[in-house]
């Protein structure tokens, strides 16, 4: 499968799933994940929120894979002005809703786009920040190279992730996969967040075409954010212990979350 056409197959599984996803951040933005989330990311954006202050200027971020607008709401309510970037113009739609009574009108801008070829301006944002999306990028060196682009000198660029289809490449995951998800159920998530069967299988048969199901992180990521000459980075391999909840962990816990952070 060419980039090209792994790039179309990609958005159109997204596109699909955009409704149901969504109906998964309507769920996390009205419970206590709401306030876990701001909680981690209003730590991991201290610094670049009191530097803007003292400038007396308003911080601005980017929401990289936007998806239904999870971030850019808590962004938003944390006082940037948000850019909120997604490859999947269905995704934007629910982010838009989502987004339409929650913030004021203005704070969000959205971009439908490949994350490949941002349309926004070198050395704009004060923070960039990701979840679940690093695992989808066809070209992940091109990525992060592009995304620190836009970043500030200084600013920061915060990725959350997971080794999430490891388990495809990997038997001692995929056992330890199997053996968790038999043993729990996955609590806070409604039937209509949920993933068909179909998808599920789907988006396997995508990911095998993905270079990240095969490769151990975060190290690739330090390394390759460290030869792209960021000033400092680092890993956080424990993020999933305060940011899950108990269920959470317990359900995923054969792929593990990490933050990856790095500076400009």
């Amino acid at each position: 499968m060419t980039s090209e056409v792994l790039a179309q197959e990609l958005n159109a599984y997204w596109n699909r799933r955009a409704q149901s996803y969504s109906n998964g951040v309507v769920g996390e933005l009205s419970d206590q994940r709401k306030d876990t989330w701001k909680a981690a990311l209003a730590q991991a954006a201290e610094d670049v929120l009191r530097e803007a202050r003292a400038e007396g200027r308003r911080p601005r971020a980017c929401d990289l894979g936007c998806g239904p607008g999870f971030f850019s709401v808590l962004l938003a309510e944390m006082g940037f002005a948000v850019d909120a970037v997604d490859a999947s113009e269905t995704m934007i739609a629910r982010a838009q809703d989502n987004l339409l009574h929650a913030v004021p009108d203005g704070v969000v801008t959205f971009h439908v786009c490949d994350f490949l070829s941002l349309p926004l301006a070198d050395d704009m944002f004060d923070l960039c920040v990701s979840r679940n999306v690093t695992w989808l990028m066809r070209h992940p060196r091109e990525a992060y190279a592009e995304w620190l682009r836009v970043l500030k000198p200084g600013g920061k660029l915060v990725a959350y992730d997971a080794n999430w289809y490891r388990y495809l490449v990997d038997e001692e995951v995929a056992a330890k996969r199997a053996a968790d998800q038999k043993a729990h159920v996955l609590e806070g998530w409604d039937e209509d967040a949920q993933a068909t069967s179909d998808e599920e299988k789907r988006c396997e048969e995508l990911a095998r075409s993905l270079p990240f199901t095969a490769v151990l992180r975060p190290s690739w990521d330090l390394e390759t954010l460290a030869d792209l000459g960021v000033a400092q980075c680092r890993a956080d391999e424990d993020a999933w212990k305060r940011i899950w909840s108990e269920n959470e962990r317990l359900y995923y816990g054969a792929t593990p979350m990490f933050m990856v952070e790095a500076v400009k």
